[in-house]
């Protein structure tokens, strides 16, 4: 017995550990619990950052569902399916010409429904930027990243023009329209007569600086920034009467 208490007493506190089942107690039971959690969530936060397997049902789905939220061209929405048609395709292999005639598919489909309509949504947007006080060349820059054709484009544009036209004041019929839009951008940040009269002086050149961004030229921005208020709300009557 006292051999066996003798041999005890010279063993290391490795060896002694080693003799027993080795559980963690206290604190290092909440330690390993904490780390599975953490392991599981981020297995479940990689399980849900995999993309989707692509098939024609997906893509119709997720065709119905952006545009139920988005107003958005064929080439838009083309882009994105083909990101996710490349995605699936990394991930499981699936065949990118048969997913490419799915596409196809889904977008002949939605066209037809009426979901997709080019010349509808370039009209819309077209109003849309105008009322935000942005140039014709700017819009139409703007439908042409897009995906917008050009014949497209200037069918909008020649229409908005129309609808600008019927709208403004008999003061300024004939006016172009990008001073209009010109004053509206100016209204909206706050420009030129829009100032405090005791600062319009001096934040003039600013002002010109700030127009001139927006791609409206060197005689629509002085315009806009020397008249009074009267003035610019005949001409933004091109603007709110769309």
């Amino acid at each position: 017995m006292m051999a066996n208490m003798t041999q005890k007493q010279r063993q290391g506190p490795e060896t002694l550990e080693s003799d027993g089942e080795n559980k963690p107690v206290g604190n290092a039971r909440f330690s390993t619990s904490n780390r599975k959690n953490t392991q599981n969530a981020k297995d479940k936060q990689r399980e849900a950052n995999r993309p989707r397997r692509v098939t024609r049902d997906y893509l119709m789905n997720y065709a119905t569902w952006y545009l139920e939220r988005f107003a958005a061209s064929r080439a838009r929405l083309e882009k994105l399916m083909r990101g996710k048609i490349r995605l699936s395709a990394a991930e499981y292999g699936t065949d990118p010409e048969e997913a490419e005639n799915w596409m196809k598919s889904v977008l002949s489909t939605c066209e037809k429904a009426g979901f997709i309509n080019d010349d509808a949504y370039a009209k819309g947007r077209a109003r849309s930027l105008f009322r935000k006080g942005k140039a014709m060349r700017v819009i139409a820059a703007d439908l042409s990243s897009r995906g917008i054709a050009s014949d497209q484009i200037d069918t909008a544009l020649k229409d908005l023009k129309a609808e600008a036209e019927q709208a403004a004041y008999d003061e300024v019929r004939g006016t172009d329209p990008n001073i209009a839009a010109a004053a509206a951008y100016a209204r909206r940040r706050r420009l030129g007569p829009w100032r405090r009269p005791d600062i319009r002086d001096e934040k003039r050149e600013k002002d010109m600086a700030a127009l001139a961004r927006q791609g409206f030229g060197y005689d629509t921005a002085t315009r806009i920034i020397n008249s009074d208020l009267d003035e610019l709300n005949d001409l933004l009557s091109m603007i709110d009467g769309i």
